[in-house]
């Protein structure tokens, strides 16, 4: 089982851009050695160090329960009709679209979404910014 985990990040979190060149050396500085000093080195051979100039970071992951997922997809291109009518034919639609309408419901429903838009549409509620959004 792989276990794969993409990091995101920004470029503007990348800082500045680096700008390299291929050039001569240059010899900045020249210290002669010190034999005095020499005699304080003790050497160690062989010697391996790692060195790590940047913070340590690490990621856990533990091994849970397999969640099987489906991806389905929808053309939707006239909505909310139930299965046994079909959007394409209009007397189907129109027998619908009367069955609904007489429904109890859906009138309490029409009636209460007329009232909200209609209080939206007062003069007053026109010219205030936080009715607006």
């Amino acid at each position: 089982m792989e276990i794969v985990y993409v990091y995101v990040k920004k470029r503007s979190e990348f800082g500045k851009q680096c700008n390299f060149s291929d050039r001569q050396a240059e010899l900045n500085i020249d210290i002669p050695p010190n034999p005095e000093l020499a005699t304080q080195f003790v050497e160690r051979n062989p010697v391996d160090t790692g060195v790590q100039c940047s913070a340590s970071m690490s990621e856990h992951e533990a091994n849970t329960e397999r969640f099987e997922m489906e991806t389905r997809g929808v053309n939707h291109v006239e909505g909310g009709w139930p299965k046994d009518v079909n959007p394409l034919e209009l007397e189907q639609t129109i027998r619908f679209r009367k069955k609904v309408e007489k429904d109890e419901n859906y009138i309490n429903a029409i009636m209460q979404l007329g009232s909200v838009r209609l209080g939206l549409c007062t003069p007053k509620a026109i010219n205030s910014p936080s009715k607006a959004n």
